[in-house]
């Protein structure tokens, strides 16, 4: 007799986290992610800043804020959407000069079976480590184009995109970037309608005050 899994009550989304990282690379597609639970999704939506110890982290701006969960504990190792943000240079640099980095052996770990594998800013190199990008196009951070001398089989796009889908892959580019990716992630797991929701909640209709353009990176500024 055949036996089935029963489905999980509830969407898992986990944003794995370190001293350095980017305060809005986590704080916005959480608002938004928490906001999809108030926009007609049949599922409970569990989200986690998850750390490599118990306590607290520090953002790149000195907001100290607590990690929820290990990369060891059993409520993090099945996420549906696994979402790699960005930090300052010398920070990613500490993670992927780690030959035994529990950051990167938990992304890759997770991210092999997860539904939506995801970064945001130059959260892209890290995630590039992994090999979870290879074959792939993305995109990151404009300064951070030039950081993937390392990982010939990642394409990054040209045109600075506010965010690129690669089959279950979405990389965004710099830091706001996260809102529109996170908006459209929204989408693609819960329908349009559901989007819509969640961007009128936030009132979310940029028109930005200034106008400039994107300027031309020089070499990565990542040395590890």
């Amino acid at each position: 007799m055949k036996t089935t899994t029963p489905e999980s009550t509830a969407f898992r989304i986990v944003i794995p986290v370190y001293d350095g990282v980017d305060l809005m690379d986590i704080a916005a597609p959480r608002e938004i992610f928490g906001w999809l639970a108030h926009a007609d999704f049949p599922k409970a939506v569990e989200i986690a800043y998850v750390g490599a110890r118990e306590g607290t982290f520090t953002t790149n701006n000195g907001v100290i804020m607590k990690i929820e969960a290990t990369f060891d504990m059993a409520s993090v190792q099945q996420p549906d959407l696994i979402w790699v943000p960005g930090g300052r240079p010398d920070a990613l640099a500490r993670i992927l000069s780690n030959t035994n980095s529990p950051y990167i052996a938990y992304v890759k770990r997770v991210g092999l079976h997860a539904e939506w594998v995801c970064s945001v800013c130059e959260g892209a190199v890290l995630l590039a480590h992994t090999g979870l990008l290879n074959g792939h196009e993305i995109t990151t951070h404009w300064n951070f184009v030039n950081c993937f001398g390392k990982y010939p089989e990642v394409t990054v796009v040209k045109g600075h995109p506010r965010y690129v889908k690669s089959g279950n892959r979405v990389t965004g580019g710099g830091i706001s970037s996260g809102l529109d990716q996170a908006i459209y992630l929204v989408e693609l797991i819960a329908g349009t309608a559901s989007a819509v929701k969640v961007q009128r909640m936030m009132q979310y209709y940029p028109k930005p005050p200034v106008s400039s353009t994107i300027p031309n990176a020089g070499s990565c500024p990542v040395h590890y």
